[in-house]
């Protein structure tokens, strides 16, 4: 029975700190006004949104804001986006860049969070 108690007071200390160590913000984009979630875990920010998402590695994480970068090539096609979310002024940019031969478009996304 002691060791019962001992391992669900252990349990419950052990995720106590895993949730508080992640981060989450929940932000809108300026022009659609479309929610978009940031969930930020160790080295990793995820983004989910209904236009745009995905998984992106932290190049840098300071108090005043993160900076993530995700890079692909599919084919001929390639892209990279980075993503700045600024804590202190509590808004975000995504921009996205696609080349391939034939063209390169620039993407850029803005907003702010709750």
């Amino acid at each position: 029975m002691f060791f019962k108690i001992i391992l669900l007071i252990f349990l419950i200390s052990f995720f106590n700190v895993k949730v508080n160590s992640n981060q989450r913000f929940i932000c809108s984009r300026a022009d659609t006004n479309e929610v978009v979630n940031f969930y930020i875990s160790d080295n990793k920010l995820f983004l989910s949104g209904l236009s745009i998402s995905g998984t992106y590695s932290i190049l840098t994480k300071y108090l005043s804001g993160i900076l993530a970068i995700n890079m692909s090539s599919i084919g001929d096609d390639s892209g990279i986006e980075v993503i700045f979310l600024d804590l202190h002024e509590r808004n975000f940019t995504v921009k996205s860049s696609i080349t391939n031969s034939n063209k390169n478009k620039l993407i850029e996304i803005k907003g702010y969070c709750k």
